[in-house]
């Protein structure tokens, strides 16, 4: 149960970043975080759209960490499995 949390939480948290950062990059517009939303145009503050996307992008780090974590885990425990069943003790 542990693991499919895992998946759940790293998927979330890569696609609560990662879907606006990629409609960022294809529509040159990316929103603030906060009470406060603004509206941040490529072509009116590069910059600060780059800053913006660089965090977003970075961001995504914390669920694939998770995600990743939980896919070596996976794969642990069928090879594991696999080992038993081949050679049991």
């Amino acid at each position: 149960m542990v693991i499919i949390a895992a998946y759940i939480a790293g998927l979330f948290l890569v696609l609560r970043e990662g879907v606006p950062w990629l409609r960022a990059r294809a529509s040159g517009v990316i929103y603030t975080r906060g009470h406060r939303r603004r509206k941040v145009l490529r072509a009116d503050e590069p910059e600060r759209f780059a800053a913006l996307a660089a965090h977003r992008f970075r961001a995504m780090g914390t669920g694939a960490l998770v995600l990743a974590l939980a896919v070596g885990w996976t794969v642990w425990n069928i090879f594991g499995a696999v080992l038993r069943t081949a050679a049991p003790l």
